[in-house]
């Protein structure tokens, strides 16, 4: 690995989310995600894509779907905006085959197998790592179409206050503030914030027909505080709660659900030795959910997991040696009869990454203890090559698993334990460039999936379907991102085609589109900064008989700021400027809606 700009003995000598909270204002920031180590972007053998705090207060986004939406390899649906359930499709895979970390603890639902994306809240995001492709053999089960890692904000410098207060369409309003320091041994941030919103009728012919509103209160901190001797204590949490109305009932009373979204992590990192460093991390995460059903209680389900986690990377030389161990238990507690309601998994893993002249090579593999379906064995190879200065080509292969969630195992009167994980093999080749103000990254990819799980009716016929091994998918396709920052313009492009097929049916996946594309162009005009997004996407289908299609769209949000001072700065957003009418996700037989022409304006202090 080349690492003229940070040695691999300083890599090591550093905490590595300091290396990133260091360099976030660097045209080839450094990442932690791909490899568990950190890294430069163009040095990485992985496709990825990073946004920091930058971008996101110029893109001023109103939720976290809103920013990953139109990304190189992703596509997002949801059933409605604001807080209404939401999918990520990275590369074509299904929503539960990408992994959510938040500050390196795993998040999601233990019993649909998915996170809660829609609830991750943007004022608490310093900055997000996608990496596209499998991490499986790094992280466990989850990581076959990809991982999303978001950092909640970390403090450095002198002490910092920030706030902010927003209004807008569709009775609109949010606030939060924080706090942010770090000086001499120990860093610390704390904030808070608070959204909510009258949101609109999600479906007119299904549930009550007032509109449908969500809140959201979070709550984040992240601390650490340096020992002599150079060992390093850390900790960090993010807490969000709220509410979501949604149409479900029979429209005499309001239809809603109360979740929370939680995670918690403490632990010690540091020198061990010149050349060996190590962290122990200790984590909480916890998705829970309670719904309501025409104004009565209708269930309740909470999943827990608790987490260990020791990593060594010892440098040998100018090979980097990964050593890794973790523990996993999860837990489900409600007012559904599950037949199991907790189990655990042991992994272990290990990866080598070295440089040879212009090559660099990373090889990992890991396997899985499960309780549930026992051993799993992955692995990943990547090769890259530095073609000259500014060109440099990679290549890869690994394979990744899904384990089966609660619900496939042990739902009440239809689950089956005998379901094997999922599989997938991927491999792929990319091009990326990097010039004065320019990087481009273009990948060619090919995964195929085995033994992917369908509820279908048993063989032989029955009454209840039930969950089964029974679909093979193949994906084909294309993605491209390019960067460009010329004076005050700055642009940022991305292209995703997908050659998506069930090759049971030789039918196309649900609700994938085949073509989708992003385009983000700002200027900045002194104190004041202009811009807009296009999103783009094709036709895609609702159902996986390819009889349900669903129009493709385009749509225009529009962006301004200015700066009073230093300090103070008003935002506006004119999202769907031009009013159009489209549709994500159709229900049975009932159209998800989404919001039409949108105004919202934000004042923001920053000390």
């Amino acid at each position: 690995m080349r690492k003229a700009s940070l040695p691999a003995a300083v890599l090591l000598a550093l905490p590595p989310m300091a290396l990133a909270q260091n360099h976030l204002a660097q045209l080839d920031p450094i990442l932690v995600t791909p490899t568990r180590t950190a890294e430069t972007v163009d040095e990485t053998l992985a496709s990825v894509t990073v946004i920091d705090r930058e971008e996101i207060d110029r893109l001023q986004p109103k939720s976290f779907t809103d920013l990953l939406r139109g990304r190189a390899g992703l596509a997002v649906t949801q059933n409605g905006p604001f807080g209404k359930t939401a999918s990520l499709y990275s590369r074509g895979t299904d929503s539960g085959h990408t992994l959510l970390l938040v500050d390196g603890v795993r998040m999601g639902s233990a019993t649909l197998g998915s996170p809660s994306w829609q609830f991750l809240p943007i004022p608490e995001i310093e900055r997000v790592e996608i990496v596209r492709g499998p991490r499986t053999s790094l992280y466990g089960s989850d990581a076959i179409g990809g991982v999303v890692q978001v950092f909640t904000r970390e403090g450095d410098g002198a002490p910092r206050a920030r706030a902010h207060l927003g209004t807008g369409s569709f009775g609109t309003r949010e606030f939060g503030a924080g706090i942010s320091a770090g000086q001499g041994d120990t860093r610390y941030s704390l904030s808070g914030s608070h959204f909510q919103t009258d949101g609109i009728d999600i479906q007119e012919n299904t549930g009550d027909r007032a509109d449908d509103g969500y809140d959201n209160s979070s709550f984040s901190g992240r601390v650490s505080h340096r020992l002599a001797g150079g060992a390093e204590l850390f900790g960090s949490f993010l807490y969000s709660t709220g509410e979501t109305e949604i149409d479900v009932g029979t429209g005499e009373f309001r239809d809603w659900t109360d979740y929370g979204h939680h995670a918690v992590r403490a632990g010690i990192r540091g020198p061990v030795t010149d050349h060996w460093r190590s962290r122990l991390t200790l984590a909480h995460s916890r998705d829970e959910a309670e719904t309501f059903y025409d104004g009565a209680f209708d269930s309740r389900i909470d999943t827990l997991r608790d987490l260990v986690t020791w990593q060594n990377d010892v440098l040998l030389g100018r090979h980097l040696l990964t050593l890794g161990a973790d523990y996993r238990e999860d837990r489900v507690q409600s007012s559904n009869d599950y037949a199991r309601t907790r189990r655990d998994n042991w992994g272990l893993f290990a990866q080598l990454q070295t440089e040879l002249g212009a090559q660099d090579l990373s090889a990992s593999l890991r396997q899985d203890d499960n309780e549930a379906f026992g051993h799993e064995t992955t692995g990943q190879v990547a090769w890259g090559l530095e073609m000259s200065e500014a060109w440099r080509l990679r290549a890869g292969y690994g394979t990744a698993f899904k384990a089966p969630t609660f619900n496939d195992l042990y739902w009440p009167g239809s689950g089956n334990p005998d379901l094997k994980p999922e599989r997938s093999r991927t491999a792929e080749l990319g091009l990326r460039f990097t010039g004065e103000g320019v990087r481009s990254d273009v990948t060619v990819f090919r995964t195929d999936l085995e033994d992917m799980i369908d509820w279908a009716p048993p063989p032989g016929g029955g009454r209840w379907w039930i969950p089964q091994n029974v679909d093979e998918v193949r994906i084909r396709g294309i993605e491209w991102e390019t960067g460009i920052r010329r004076g005050d313009w700055s642009a940022v492009l991305a292209f995703t085609h997908l050659d998506h097929e069930n090759r049971n049916t030789g039918q196309a996946l649900a609700r994938r589109p085949d073509d989708s594309l992003r385009l983000d162009l700002d200027r900045s005009l002194g104190r004041w900064s202009l811009g807009g997004t296009v999103l783009a996407q094709g036709r895609r289908y609702n159902d996986e008989a390819e009889s349900d299609p669903i129009p493709g769209y385009a749509l225009l949000n529009l962006r301004a700021a200015y700066a009073f001072s230093s300090q103070w700065t008003l935002r506006a957003t004119l999202d769907n400027a031009l009013d159009h009418d489209y549709v994500q996700v159709r229900g049975f037989g009932d159209d998800y809606n989404e919001p039409g022409r949108a105004v919202f304006l934000s004042l923001h202090y920053q000390q």
